[in-house]
């Protein structure tokens, strides 16, 4: 079981979007993992200034996965207690 957030979530509510639910999160994380393959991956990834990140932590809080947007698509998505990050580096561009 996993909470799911999103970082503006009055942001979302003004635009008139839904917040996700934990299987359209699933979807956007496994496409920014399926796509990031054979791109070059940054050293380190700087979430752009107007990045959303939409964070789902589990209900004893041992893991965070988090899918970062950009302008409505996705750019990165990461577990950060494994060290798992993967960038749709063309996005950066």
């Amino acid at each position: 079981n996993v909470n799911v957030k999103t970082a503006a979530q009055e942001s979302s509510r003004k635009m008139g979007e839904k917040p996700l639910t934990m299987s359209q999160l699933m979807d956007l994380f496994l496409y920014v993992i399926t796509n990031a393959r054979g791109q070059k991956q940054p050293t380190f990834f700087v979430p752009p200034e107007k990045g959303n990140p939409v964070v789902a932590v589990s209900e004893d809080r041992t893991e965070t996965l988090i899918v970062w947007t950009l302008e409505g698509w996705p750019l990165a998505a990461s577990i950060p207690e494994g060290g798992f990050l993967a960038v749709l580096s063309g996005m950066l561009e």
